[in-house]
């Protein structure tokens, strides 16, 4: 009998479902497949492997509610942000559509323009991309589908047949999805979802040739270790690694938008996103008042069950991250530090922990390292050399965000902070599907959008002739 791994529900704390803990060789044979099923799936025109991406959209839409129910359940997010997640996900699949007959021009050159080499006259040359091959796709638990969708729509649009390796949290969302690809019409093989040992799965990724490409969404630490591997073996690596995203609110900011931007910012989803807002500094003139402000709007955010409409902070994803934040918040205090607010009560049942907000020497845990949970440091500065030298006091440079009502004073911060993407006025929580997302720093290795995607997932080739 197949040994299986328990998923279970952040809500309740219990069992919800189980997988396939698999083997080394199951693993291997997941692979084999997925390098098999590449003539078949290369041999389907551009044009129809788009009318497929657009299909799956469509019934990823006809099963939305089904879907969001599903994944609330296994990573706890509230229901209310489930469903729109499902559209954002059929929409990935949609952009790679659209956008393959964009990334598959090539050029033509008359190389009669260069005088090298000899003989040019008489030569052209046309640039074209070419699938890469098998991609090995690894997702983190806090937003499975369109994690997933950000990997394997672009390789599928580019003939790439992918390995998925969704983490063993959130499995059950992206196993539906892989069916409905099928369904599709796309070939047998072209995904194959694998379950199990997470060290063991990315040796694999690593060490078997058939393996072209991983693209990995996850920690620095385990992220840059896999890459390190990869690229010694020459596979090409994508990487959407870690943050600790830095909100800078100047004195002449729009306080009420600020406080509503670092609310959603480090409390959707409790806070369990590479790209929350992580850390706010604030200028001394307005401290005061933005953390009053700051303190009431997060008093009113309910804690609850994720499956019922109205509420806006669910559980963790597991007992040990409940036992992470605890560990932050303590370490704060044990270093001097005090917490400004503390939602009074949680659940009992299930993994919660409550919305913290704390001042803490810039030496504490919660400024060094990643925090994963609702747990929102705030900081005092006197200018706005110091906002910035703060917010690039960290190894991560994912996004970061500036408000002020000067346009060429947030954009001169912006243009100093070491940030992949700096938003002005706005939330670090968003991302936009079709722009460059990742980072400096340990924050990542080359940038995932669609587009950029499957430029990455593609081998450029040079064909000349001799006229």
């Amino acid at each position: 009998m197949q040994r299986q791994i328990p998923v279970y529900e952040p809500a309740t704390g219990e069992v919800l479902a189980y997988v396939p803990d698999m083997s080394i060789n199951e693993v291997r044979d997941a692979v084999d497949k997925a390098y098999d099923a590449l003539p078949r799936l290369q041999s389907i025109p551009a044009y129809e492997r788009a009318r497929l991406l657009m299909r799956v959209a469509q019934l990823i839409r006809g099963r939305r509610e089904e879907l969001a129910r599903l994944l609330t359940r296994e990573i706890g997010r509230p229901i209310k942000s489930t469903r729109l997640i499902i559209e954002r996900t059929a929409r990935i699949y949609e952009l790679a559509a659209q956008e393959l007959p964009h990334v598959l021009t090539g050029e033509f050159v008359p190389l009669e323009a260069y005088d090298y080499p000899p003989g040019n006259e008489r030569r052209i040359a046309i640039v074209r991309r070419e699938p890469i091959g098998v991609v090995g796709a690894i997702t983190p638990f806090n937003f499975p589908p369109d994690s997933m969708a950000h990997k394997v729509a672009p390789a599928l649009a580019m003939g790439n047949t992918v390995i998925l390796k969704p983490s063993r949290y959130s499995p059950l969302t992206e196993g539906e999805i892989a069916k409905l690809i099928i369904e599709a019409g796309f070939p047998e093989g072209s995904i194959v979802v694998v379950t199990g040992d997470s060290s063991m799965i990315g040796d694999e990724f690593v060490n078997n040739p058939k393996v072209s490409l991983i693209t990995f969404t996850g920690s620095s630490k385990v992220g840059l270790e896999l890459a390190s591997r990869a690229i010694l073996n020459g596979k090409r690596v994508i990487m959407e690694l870690g943050g600790s995203d830095a909100m800078i609110i100047l004195e002449d900011a729009d306080l009420n938008r600020a406080v509503q931007a670092a609310t959603v910012g480090r409390f959707d989803y409790a806070g369990q996103f590479c790209n929350a807002t992580k850390r706010v500094i604030v200028r001394e003139e307005v401290y005061d008042e933005f953390v009053r402000r700051l303190t009431e709007s997060v008093a009113r955010l309910k804690i609850g069950d994720p499956l019922s409409e109205d509420t806006d902070v669910g559980p963790l994803i597991s007992r040990d991250a409940v036992e992470t934040m605890e560990s932050f918040v303590n370490d704060a205090l044990s270093r001097g530090g005090r917490v400004i607010y503390r939602a009074g009560k949680v659940p009992d049942r299930g993994f919660y922990y409550p919305p913290t907000i704390l001042e803490a020497p810039y030496d504490a845990r919660v400024w060094v390292e990643e925090v994963f949970g609702p747990v929102l440091p705030v900081a005092k500065v006197k200018s706005d050399d110091e906002a910035v030298e703060v917010a690039n006091r960290t190894e991560y440079g994912l996004d970061a965000s500036v408000f002020t009502r000067d346009f060429s004073r947030a954009y001169r911060l912006a243009s100093r902070i070491k940030a992949g993407t700096v938003f002005i006025n706005d939330t670090t929580r968003l991302r936009f599907d079709n722009l460059p997302f990742g980072g400096f720093k340990k924050s990542g290795i080359g940038r995932e959008s669609v587009k950029d995607t499957m430029m990455e997932m593609s081998e450029v080739k040079v064909i000349t002739y001799t006229l």
